[in-house]
């Protein structure tokens, strides 16, 4: 009987992840798109499509989706999602574009 309830509990989660409904980013939100690295290596990578994928020392998300609000970004899939306040928009410094997410600089690569 255990086993059926973890089979039926694992099944509903897989079917859940793939359920993800993302939302295009909209015209102001275009220029968040794209991967940003920070100094230590995490990143950040957000698609014109609304996925995103995330990796940070303890949080790892591919195939996520990003959602992105005046104050915050969130990139997440199903119960694993981090968001994370915007600091800075992005915005071009010496030929690079860079943002800043938690008070971490990202670089767009």
């Amino acid at each position: 009987m255990k086993k059926a309830i973890i089979v039926f509990v694992s099944v509903l989660f897989a079917l859940s992840l793939g359920c993800i409904k993302k939302v295009p980013l909209s015209e102001d939100q275009k220029s968040f798109a794209g991967k940003w690295v920070a100094a230590d290596g995490t990143f950040v990578a957000i698609y014109l499509d609304g996925g995103g994928d995330l990796k940070t020392s303890n949080t790892s998300v591919t195939g996520g989706k990003a959602t992105i609000t005046k104050d915050t970004v969130t990139i997440g899939m199903g119960p694993i999602s981090r968001t994370m306040k915007i600091t800075a928009a992005p915005k071009e410094v010496k030929g690079k574009w860079e943002m800043t997410l938690d008070t971490i600089t990202y670089t767009r690569q």
